[in-house]
């Protein structure tokens, strides 16, 4: 994952601005006339400032964050004084001006709500019009044509920049993908995680729906034995950046806002991470929800909460699947468990009843001097068919076949859309004729491979509508999904997505995938008869 540090980058575009300030004043003094040496104090002292506040961003994200307003305030102040001083509203100094204008945008962008970069893109504008006033005021030969077209030109940067600012997006991370059947899923999005920022330490809690107590795994160096009674409710939805030993945090609430907490609530899972800073992000998921803590990451900051959006969401898919698949897997064990009970109670508890019938009969006409071969023939008759079946169970067992049922996807699937959109803000619809019945086993894997095929139209295709198309033909089902996302590379070398290409093989099918026309489409077509 790239990781950025706005705060860090932004204090050195300050001291790079400052000291670039005080050349142009020493290489052209002429453009400070009015202020005269007014004009090189204040951008020397500026200068100062903002090394001062560089050395902060570099050492603590804590400071860097509660010194963001009044850094803030200065730095306009010494924008508005400057464009006074240097009579910048009118003078070819204003150039140079253009940059300090785009620092103070992409600042408050970083940091502030939308609400704000659209106050601030406003009062800066206003400011410039009083400071163009005030040099007009001054009796000093005002260019009205040249002030106007400066004055649009602020405008339109603050529109392309607060653009910026209201479409910003997560960072973008690697998808997870399992590494091995086997591993442990706690372990594996742990690992993950980890890797994510590089962190030395870490810790995972994972409670699913209905269950009372959280399943933690551990990595790096943190207290042994740590148990919860439960995932703690966050206090703030985008997680927090914490100081352990300093008991405070900065934190992303639901409307990404930071909020500064001191002392912060630093128990539950944190508090097998005594000593250190880290991050600390809730993960909710359709089938749970949890926990996750990632300590020892070098360069820790503010930015890590909003990438962390992009890794909790990996990790939250990633235990839906894995919780909906141990569903499955459970709920095709009951069915097989209660298949095979009806089979004994229909075949050989019955047949065992009739045959201690018969050889009661049988007892009776020994004793009554009437027994003939033939009950003894017959009796054995039913006992080796019986046998025969049981055994015809059991060679089922070993091979894993079940007989679940059938279901129609026309019934099964919009539900799953449903969830579908609200998880990937993407509209999914279901299309077909008449019933589409199939085994409840195929039902399962063809909901899967919807999940897999939507997730990759929305997070790596950036779709807005995905289409299913269902059908019957020749013994097949036909399953098309389109979307209008970007598709697939012209020479992507990677070839379909291996998780639906290893389930489509799996179950026996065919896998197509293209774009055209600027529109996506998976195409799997599956063997009815190597469904059940």
């Amino acid at each position: 994952m790239t990781r950025s540090r706005s705060g860090l980058v932004l204090a050195v575009m300050r001291s790079l601005m400052a000291a670039l300030f005080a050349v142009w004043l020493w290489l052209a003094p002429h453009h400070h006339a009015q202020g005269g040496l007014e004009t090189v104090w204040l951008f020397g002292a500026y200068l100062v400032f903002a090394l001062v506040m560089l050395a902060v961003a570099a050492q603590s994200w804590w400071y860097d964050f509660r010194l963001a307003r009044a850094a803030f305030a200065v730095d306009v102040a010494t924008f508005l004084v400057g464009l006074y001083l240097t009579e910048a509203v009118t003078l070819d100094f204003f150039s140079s001006f253009m940059a300090f204008f785009a620092f103070l945008m992409l600042n408050s962008a970083t940091r502030w709500s939308r609400r704000s970069i659209l106050m601030i893109a406003v009062g800066l504008a206003a400011c410039f019009l009083l400071a163009g006033l005030l040099v007009e005021w001054g009796e000093f030969h005002f260019d009205t044509t040249k002030f106007i077209r400066r004055f649009s030109t602020l405008a339109l940067l603050s529109l392309m920049l607060g653009w910026f600012a209201f479409n910003r997006q997560s960072v973008p991370v690697a998808r997870y993908i399992k590494p091995d059947p086997a591993q442990e899923p706690l372990a594996g999005v742990l690992e993950y995680a980890m890797g994510a920022y590089g962190a030395a330490g870490g810790a995972i809690a994972w409670a699913a729906q209905g269950e009372t107590r959280p399943v933690i795994r551990m990595a790096g160096t943190v207290a042994d034995g740590l148990k919860l009674a439960a995932v703690d409710a966050p206090l703030l939805a985008g997680g927090m950046v914490f100081d352990y030993p300093r008991s405070r945090a900065l934190g992303l609430n639901d409307q990404d806002r930071m909020v500064a907490m001191a002392p912060a609530p630093l128990g539950g899972l944190i508090a097998g991470f005594a000593g250190a800073q880290g991050l600390s992000l809730p993960i909710v998921g359709r089938t749970g929800r949890g926990q996750l803590v990632l300590t020892g990451i070098a360069g820790l900051n503010c930015d890590d909460l909003f990438a962390a959006k992009s890794v909790v969401r990996e990790i939250a898919a990633a235990m839906d699947e894995e919780e909906t698949e141990a569903m499955a897997r459970e709920l095709a064990m009951s069915r097989l468990r209660t298949q095979i009970a009806a089979d004994l109670h229909d075949s050989v508890v019955q047949t065992l009843a009739g045959a201690k019938f018969r050889l009661e009969a049988l007892r009776y006409k020994l004793a009554q001097g009437m027994a003939a071969p033939d009950d003894i023939d017959l009796l054995c008759a039913g006992l080796a068919d019986e046998q025969s079946h049981v055994r015809a169970i059991i060679e089922r067992l070993r091979q894993g076949q079940i007989q679940p049922g059938r279901r129609d996807l026309m019934q099964e699937l919009p539900p799953l859309a449903d969830q579908l959109c609200a998880q990937w803000l993407v509209a999914v619809s279901v299309v077909g004729e008449g019933p589409v019945i199939v085994p409840t086993a195929l039902n399962f894997e063809i909901q899967q491979i919807l999940r897999e095929a939507t997730a990759n139209a929305a997070r790596h295709g950036g779709a807005r509508h995905v289409r299913v198309e269902l059908g019957m033909a020749w013994g097949r089902l036909i399953m098309a999904i389109l979307d209008d996302g970007s598709g697939f590379a012209p020479d992507a070398q990677s070839g379909p997505p291996q998780s639906i290409a290893a389930r489509v093989a799996r179950l026996g099918g065919d896998l197509t995938v293209g774009t055209i026309h600027g529109q996506t489409r998976v195409l799997v077509t599956l063997p009815m008869e190597h469904a059940g």
